[in-house]
């Protein structure tokens, strides 16, 4: 039996980035700029002097204002030019994240790799050093879960309790490899129970699974919890969370609301994505604030151009601060964010964001024993994204009138989408126990948001 290379782990590293962390939360104002400010001058000075695809863009870059944005694609169009570690290719990692074997594997004996997916309409590889895994570590140990009274202890991240991860397992995915990771890497006793549940499991399985483990912590999405929360407010579960970690969409008041009511524990809520995995945390007053001594968030109007202080931009360019491996400099992300023109009163100096993320809808189907069978939005756009192969679609549950499938333009034969589409889904209703869905393509583009003009990929539709 071969043993598998550990996942990476930088003791050195570590020790830097969680005394630097925790000297920044003291005064984010002074010492926390003054790290920022030398961290982008490094990552500037690497991407520059290693990064084929930053010479060619920003080869005379002296200050970050200097480069132009980049996007996924064209990211992914040129990988082989991006890392500043030269044996880093497509070709390599598409080999590394094809075996399902070597999730959290170190790769190339340094190396954490993930991917992130398709609902912005790229797929994304994203790989990550030793540093950006102790700054992901610090931010996640000193700032996520310091928060709030009686925390889960730290010491040996959590030992002796369970934590439940229910998210998108099965492949290389961002919380799925962190999650390995840390399992990996504390050995018994010290290391916790970490139990990984898929979202793609029918919600009264993931409810029968969580009923019997009773774990200490659950760590998911806010659709998810919703879901689990009325089951718990039902009596169908009983569960007693010490914690219960939310992230990957957007937390709306109502759900917060009725999560925390129907457990009865602390809601932790944070802010990350497969290009930075812990940029921002909730306070105790429940707002989230940007770490902004690790991540630069520009928020930006739809021509890029930076928006005034206080206003909601159109879209947001991240730079990490962390990686020189593989650096991201203005790198366009799809979320619109706000920053705050006044302090928070919980005291916290970190800058306060407000961030419209991904928001869909879940759907209420008719099962085959006659209850309502619920649908998790990210499940089902996992399930048609890696089955299907399609990224660029938009699902509208229209009530009696079926289910209708619109595409993007960027999508070569909706015909063949369609039927791909539609026999992955067909295939996931039945599986959840739902009756028989008509389900039909729609002529029409996929549905905007009147303000951000994004797409929700999963929409209950009253109709155009």
């Amino acid at each position: 039996m071969s043993v598998r290379p550990a996942p990476p782990f930088d003791v050195w590293a570590w020790t830097q980035c969680q005394a630097e962390t925790w000297s920044a939360a003291l005064d984010p104002a002074g010492r926390g700029r003054q790290l920022a400010a030398l961290r982008l001058e490094r990552l500037i000075a690497a991407a520059q002097a290693g990064s084929p695809l930053y010479r060619r863009h920003a080869s005379g870059a002296r200050a970050l204002a200097d480069f132009e944005p980049v996007s996924k694609k064209l990211l992914m169009a040129q990988f082989d030019d991006w890392a500043t570690d030269r044996r880093i290719t497509r070709g390599a990692v598409d080999a590394f994240v094809a075996d399902p074997a070597a999730i959290a594997d170190g790769w190339l004996g340094r190396y954490l790799v993930w991917t992130s997916s398709g609902t912005s309409g790229e797929p994304g590889v994203f790989v990550q050093d030793g540093a950006s895994l102790a700054a992901y570590d610090a931010i996640d140990s000193l700032r996520l879960r310091a928060v709030g009274r009686n925390p889960v202890p730290l010491g040996a991240w959590g030992m002796g309790r369970c934590f439940a991860f229910l998210g998108a397992t099965g492949g290389h995915f961002a919380g799925h490899v962190s999650m390995e990771r840390l399992r990996r890497l504390a050995p018994p006793p010290w290391a916790p129970r970490v139990e990984l549940l898929s979202v793609l499991e029918p919600l009264r399985e993931l409810a029968a699974r969580l009923q019997a483990l009773q774990p200490d912590v659950l760590i998911t999405y806010p659709s998810a919890a919703s879901a689990l929360a009325r089951l718990q407010a039902a009596g169908t579960l009983t569960l007693k969370l010490r914690e219960l970690w939310l992230g990957g969409e957007q937390l709306s008041a109502a759900q917060r609301e009725l999560v925390r009511g129907a457990f009865g524990c602390p809601v932790r809520n944070s802010y990350g994505a497969s290009e930075f995995f812990s940029m921002a945390f909730e306070c105790s007053e429940g707002r989230l604030h940007l770490n902004d001594d690790w991540v630069i968030l520009e928020p930006v109007d739809r021509h890029l151009r930076p928006v005034a202080p206080g206003e909601e931009s159109h879209t947001t360019l991240l730079t990490n601060l962390a990686n020189r491996t593989q650096p991201l400099l203005r790198y366009e992300l799809a979320d619109r964010v706000r920053f705050t023109c006044e302090a928070c009163s919980c005291g916290n100096a970190f800058p306060v964001i407000e961030v419209q993320g991904r928001a869909d809808h879940t759907l209420e189907l008719p099962g085959r024993d006659g209850r309502a069978v619920t649908i998790l939005p990210l499940a089902l756009e996992t399930a048609i994204e890696e089955e299907a192969g399609v990224t660029l679609f938009q699902v509208l549950d229209r009530g009696a009138a079926g289910i209708e499938l619109r595409f993007e333009a960027g999508v070569a034969d909706p015909r063949a989408a369609f039927a791909a589409c539609r026999k992955v889904m067909l295939a996931f209703f039945a599986r959840h126990g739902a009756l028989p869905v008509r389900i039909s393509q729609g002529k029409a583009p996929p549905r905007q948001q009147a303000r951000s003009g994004k797409v929700r990929r999963v929409l209950v539709d009253a109709g155009d």
